[in-house]
């Protein structure tokens, strides 16, 4: 892994650490869809944090090709 892919990976993780759940949500889903919680912020609070977290970085990464 280059210096720059290591620079892109570090920012990538930094900025979804800094988002809230909900947005990680909306960036993986494309929205507020509906589902078995009988509200977003329902939806939101049942979330495991760390493992959206990583779905949207994995996704951020292969987005970025790497």
């Amino acid at each position: 892994m280059t210096n720059q892919e290591r620079l892109t990976k570090f920012d990538i993780t930094s900025s979804v650490m800094t988002m809230t759940t909900g947005s990680i949500l909306r960036e993986l889903e494309g929205g507020s869809k509906p589902g078995l919680c009988d509200s977003f912020d329902e939806r939101v609070a049942f979330t495991d944090r760390s493992k959206v977290m990583e779905s949207l970085i994995n996704k951020r990464l292969e987005e970025a090709g790497l």
